[in-house]
């Protein structure tokens, strides 16, 4: 028996060999000159313990995994505005850097590919608030060459949302760490590495059992990180999964993979796009609908599972209208590297179906 289903989370075969030889090592090499730790938010977290008591100002359209490290240091946070560009709104942030005198940590990152802020404004920020600390989240244009000059003080980056592995985060700085003591828990690279398995059983065999078993797992494992504000070191496992990636296969199935379904839902009257075009990003497909819930309720008995990336807190949503819309329209449809370029004519076709037949 075998089943096919799109999108959620990767399934994996152990390679014993590997698992093996890697048994409880953590990684200490560098991935591209960056330290690799468990997860973005752990790399977070090093910012969060080094800046203690420092306001945190955050995107409105920030998940969780990026407010809670700062939560964890009791870090104050205030989110500024957005606009429909997904730019950041200048006015208002503005105000809140004043408010603070510029004493505080600035996060901002490029969604899917659309530039938040330039360069120009980046470079002004820090000449008239010198205290301000930039921090750059490349989570969403990781794989494509880098197109700012402005430098930040860290930049961040989760690279589990781009490839098969376990855990894995990357941290870059110039800064000497006042505080560079780091865990090796292993807890979350095991447990999520045999939820991955499970999933994979489950294709092959379609024991539902299991089903249930991964999905809990899925849904409960980054409790291992939240419970914890030491930051942990990326597993050797996964740090040599990634230096194996031919990464430019990668960027060219995604592109290919975009290119296809982008092509497919552009036909589609009710689809309102994020991203600008295929290469700015291509962690997903991401546009906006009426119905959204409805629409993936009849995508998911299909097997096509679509990303819903933020739910958001009330305060994000009364600060950003744009957030708030995003969160209640947005579905993040895969284009990954598992799928081929008939995998997407099926997703984009199902997809396609379902907003027309919700939402004629």
């Amino acid at each position: 028996m075998s089943i096919q289903e799109y999108g959620y989370e990767y399934d994996a075969v152990k390679n014993d060999a590997l698992f093996l030889e890697t048994k409880g090592k953590a990684a200490y090499e560098r991935l591209w000159n960056g330290l690799c730790l468990r997860s973005g938010r752990d790399a977070l977290k090093v910012i969060a313990r080094e800046y203690r008591d420092t306001i945190v100002l955050l995107p409105a359209l920030s998940c969780d995994s990026m407010i809670l490290p700062f939560e964890m240091y009791h870090h104050p946070i205030c989110f500024y505005r957005l606009t429909e560009e997904y730019a950041i709104d200048d006015d208002h942030l503005q105000t809140l850097l004043h408010a603070c005198e510029g004493n505080a940590i600035f996060l901002y990152m490029d969604y899917f590919g659309k530039m938040s802020v330039s360069d120009e404004i980046l470079t002004e920020m820090r000449q008239v608030f010198p205290r301000l600390i930039f921090v750059e989240d490349r989570t969403h244009n990781l794989i494509w060459k880098k197109d700012r000059v402005f430098s930040p003080d860290y930049t961040i980056a989760s690279l589990r949302k781009w490839i098969n592995v376990p855990d894995g985060g990357i941290f870059w700085t110039e800064h000497m760490l006042r505080d560079a003591a780091f865990a090796e828990d292993d807890t979350f690279f095991s447990t999520r590495l045999s939820a991955q398995c499970m999933r994979r059983k489950f294709f092959e065999t379609g024991d539902l059992s299991l089903k249930t078993e991964y999905r809990k797992i899925f849904s409960t494992v980054s409790d291992i990180m939240d419970s914890d504000p030491m930051p942990s070191r990326m597993s050797e496992y996964s740090y040599r999964l990634a230096v194996e990636t031919d990464w430019n296969a990668i960027r060219k199935q995604r592109s290919e993979n975009a290119k296809v379904l982008t092509a497919i839902l552009s036909q589609n009257p009710f689809v309102k796009w994020i991203q600008n075009e295929p290469c700015r990003s291509d962690l997903y497909v991401p546009f906006m609908i009426p119905n959204r819930d409805a629409v993936q309720g009849l995508l998911s008995p299909l097997g096509v599972f679509n990303t819903i990336i933020w739910p958001l807190c009330d305060e994000q949503k009364s600060v950003c209208p744009i957030a708030k819309y995003t969160e209640e329209h947005m579905l993040a449809a895969p284009c990954d590297q598992r799928y081929s370029v008939k995998d997407m004519e099926y997703i984009g076709e199902k997809i396609d179906s379902a907003i027309r037949k919700i939402c004629q």
